[in-house]
Protein backbone atom coordinates (compact mmCIF):
# COMPACT_ATOMS: atom_id res chain seq x y z
CA UNK A 1 0.00 0.00 0.00
CA UNK A 2 1.24 3.53 -0.71
CA UNK A 3 0.42 6.74 0.99
CA UNK A 4 1.73 10.10 0.07
CA UNK A 5 1.78 13.73 1.04
CA UNK A 6 1.61 15.74 -2.16
CA UNK A 7 3.86 13.99 -4.66
CA UNK A 8 5.70 12.03 -1.95
CA UNK A 9 5.26 8.30 -2.18
CA UNK A 10 5.43 5.78 0.62
CA UNK A 11 5.38 2.07 -0.02
CA UNK A 12 4.11 0.15 2.97
CA UNK A 13 4.52 -3.63 3.17
CA UNK A 14 1.73 -5.62 4.84
CA UNK A 15 4.14 -6.58 7.62
CA UNK A 16 4.67 -4.26 10.57
CA UNK A 17 8.27 -5.45 10.97
CA UNK A 18 9.20 -4.17 7.48
CA UNK A 19 9.46 -0.64 6.22
CA UNK A 20 11.01 1.26 3.36
CA UNK A 21 12.71 4.56 3.94
CA UNK A 22 14.51 6.91 1.57
CA UNK A 23 18.19 6.14 1.17
CA UNK A 24 20.60 8.87 2.24
CA UNK A 25 24.35 9.42 1.86
CA UNK A 26 24.71 7.78 5.30
CA UNK A 27 23.57 4.49 3.69
CA UNK A 28 26.56 4.32 1.32
CA UNK A 29 28.53 1.83 3.44
CA UNK A 30 25.49 -0.41 3.86
CA UNK A 31 24.75 -0.33 0.11
CA UNK A 32 28.38 -1.20 -0.69
CA UNK A 33 28.26 -4.04 1.86
CA UNK A 34 24.98 -5.30 0.38
CA UNK A 35 26.43 -5.19 -3.13
CA UNK A 36 29.42 -7.23 -1.98
CA UNK A 37 27.22 -9.82 -0.26
CA UNK A 38 25.01 -10.20 -3.33
CA UNK A 39 27.65 -10.06 -6.07
CA UNK A 40 30.77 -11.24 -4.29
CA UNK A 41 30.29 -14.94 -5.02
CA UNK A 42 30.49 -14.23 -8.75
CA UNK A 43 34.00 -12.84 -8.34
CA UNK A 44 35.13 -15.31 -5.68
CA UNK A 45 34.55 -18.06 -8.24
CA UNK A 46 37.13 -16.33 -10.45
CA UNK A 47 39.77 -16.99 -7.78
CA UNK A 48 40.43 -13.35 -6.86
CA UNK A 49 42.42 -12.64 -3.71
CA UNK A 50 40.64 -10.69 -0.97
CA UNK A 51 42.32 -7.32 -1.71
CA UNK A 52 41.70 -7.73 -5.43
CA UNK A 53 38.10 -8.82 -4.78
CA UNK A 54 37.50 -5.67 -2.69
CA UNK A 55 38.89 -3.46 -5.46
CA UNK A 56 36.79 -5.17 -8.13
CA UNK A 57 33.63 -4.97 -6.01
CA UNK A 58 34.29 -1.27 -5.27
CA UNK A 59 34.70 -0.57 -8.98
CA UNK A 60 31.60 -2.58 -9.92
CA UNK A 61 29.55 -0.87 -7.19
CA UNK A 62 30.61 2.59 -8.39
CA UNK A 63 29.90 1.64 -12.01
CA UNK A 64 26.46 0.27 -11.17
CA UNK A 65 25.56 3.30 -9.03
CA UNK A 66 26.70 5.72 -11.72
CA UNK A 67 24.85 3.81 -14.43
CA UNK A 68 21.62 3.74 -12.47
CA UNK A 69 21.78 7.45 -11.63
CA UNK A 70 22.48 8.32 -15.28
CA UNK A 71 19.76 6.08 -16.71
CA UNK A 72 17.17 6.79 -13.97
CA UNK A 73 17.98 10.20 -12.47
CA UNK A 74 14.58 10.48 -10.76
CA UNK A 75 14.45 6.95 -9.35
CA UNK A 76 13.36 6.33 -5.78
CA UNK A 77 16.20 4.83 -3.78
CA UNK A 78 14.81 3.08 -0.72
CA UNK A 79 16.33 1.08 2.10
CA UNK A 80 14.44 -2.02 3.25
CA UNK A 81 14.42 -2.09 7.04
CA UNK A 82 13.40 -4.96 9.33
CA UNK A 83 13.02 -3.87 12.91
CA UNK A 84 15.70 -1.21 13.09
CA UNK A 85 18.20 -2.94 10.81
CA UNK A 86 18.80 -2.26 7.12
CA UNK A 87 18.41 -5.57 5.25
CA UNK A 88 18.10 -4.54 1.63
CA UNK A 89 17.47 -1.93 -1.01
CA UNK A 90 14.85 -1.11 -3.60
CA UNK A 91 15.53 1.16 -6.55
CA UNK A 92 12.31 2.07 -8.34
CA UNK A 93 11.38 4.22 -11.33
CA UNK A 94 7.76 5.37 -11.20
CA UNK A 95 6.30 6.67 -14.46
CA UNK A 96 2.61 7.37 -14.78
CA UNK A 97 1.62 4.05 -16.38
CA UNK A 98 4.73 1.89 -15.94
CA UNK A 99 6.71 1.30 -12.77
CA UNK A 100 10.09 -0.36 -13.18
CA UNK A 101 11.95 -2.18 -10.41
CA UNK A 102 15.49 -1.18 -11.32
CA UNK A 103 17.10 -3.14 -8.52
CA UNK A 104 16.02 -5.03 -5.44
CA UNK A 105 18.46 -6.81 -3.19
CA UNK A 106 18.38 -8.41 0.22
CA UNK A 107 21.11 -9.61 2.51
CA UNK A 108 21.47 -13.36 1.90
CA UNK A 109 20.30 -14.10 5.47
CA UNK A 110 16.93 -12.49 4.61
CA UNK A 111 16.35 -14.38 1.35
CA UNK A 112 13.74 -17.13 1.29
CA UNK A 113 11.77 -15.65 4.21
CA UNK A 114 9.05 -13.86 2.24
CA UNK A 115 10.57 -10.38 2.43
CA UNK A 116 10.94 -10.07 -1.35
CA UNK A 117 7.34 -11.14 -1.87
CA UNK A 118 6.09 -8.58 0.65
CA UNK A 119 8.13 -5.78 -0.93
CA UNK A 120 7.04 -6.57 -4.51
CA UNK A 121 3.41 -6.87 -3.37
CA UNK A 122 3.70 -3.46 -1.67
CA UNK A 123 5.20 -1.95 -4.83
CA UNK A 124 2.35 -3.39 -6.88
CA UNK A 125 -0.25 -2.00 -4.46
CA UNK A 126 1.39 1.44 -4.57
CA UNK A 127 1.51 1.34 -8.37
CA UNK A 128 -2.16 0.36 -8.50
CA UNK A 129 -3.09 3.25 -6.18
CA UNK A 130 -1.26 5.62 -8.52
CA UNK A 131 -3.12 4.15 -11.55
CA UNK A 132 -0.07 2.50 -13.11
CA UNK A 133 -0.95 -0.44 -15.35
CA UNK A 134 2.40 -2.19 -15.75
CA UNK A 135 5.17 -3.32 -13.42
CA UNK A 136 8.46 -4.34 -15.06
CA UNK A 137 11.90 -5.55 -14.02
CA UNK A 138 15.01 -7.17 -15.39
CA UNK A 139 16.53 -10.21 -13.66
CA UNK A 140 19.79 -12.05 -14.13
CA UNK A 141 19.08 -15.04 -16.37
CA UNK A 142 20.99 -17.33 -14.01
CA UNK A 143 19.13 -16.19 -10.88
CA UNK A 144 16.58 -18.98 -10.93
CA UNK A 145 15.31 -18.31 -7.39
CA UNK A 146 14.40 -14.71 -8.32
CA UNK A 147 12.86 -15.79 -11.62
CA UNK A 148 10.68 -18.36 -9.81
CA UNK A 149 9.65 -15.72 -7.27
CA UNK A 150 8.60 -13.25 -9.96
CA UNK A 151 6.69 -15.90 -11.92
CA UNK A 152 4.93 -16.92 -8.69
CA UNK A 153 3.98 -13.24 -8.23
CA UNK A 154 2.43 -13.12 -11.71
CA UNK A 155 5.27 -11.75 -13.82
CA UNK A 156 5.72 -13.01 -17.38
CA UNK A 157 9.12 -13.35 -19.02
CA UNK A 158 9.31 -11.06 -22.06
CA UNK A 159 12.60 -12.45 -23.28
CA UNK A 160 16.24 -11.50 -23.06
CA UNK A 161 17.28 -7.87 -22.74
CA UNK A 162 20.88 -9.11 -23.04
CA UNK A 163 22.43 -12.58 -22.97
CA UNK A 164 22.67 -12.35 -19.17
CA UNK A 165 19.31 -10.69 -18.37
CA UNK A 166 15.61 -11.50 -18.73
CA UNK A 167 12.92 -8.83 -18.98
CA UNK A 168 9.74 -9.51 -17.01
CA UNK A 169 6.42 -7.70 -16.80
CA UNK A 170 3.19 -7.83 -14.87
CA UNK A 171 0.00 -6.12 -15.91
CA UNK A 172 -1.65 -4.51 -12.92
CA UNK A 173 -5.39 -5.05 -12.59
CA UNK A 174 -7.39 -2.19 -11.15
Amino acid sequence: MATGQGSALRILPDDASLQLRPASPADHDFLRHLFGRIRGDTFVAAGLTSPMLDRVLDQQFRTQSSGYSTQYPDALSLIIVKGNQAIGRLLLHCASQRWHVIDIGLLPSECGQGVGTKIINAVEAAARERSATLLTLIVLAGNMAARRLYVRLGFIEDGESSPAHIEMRKHIAR
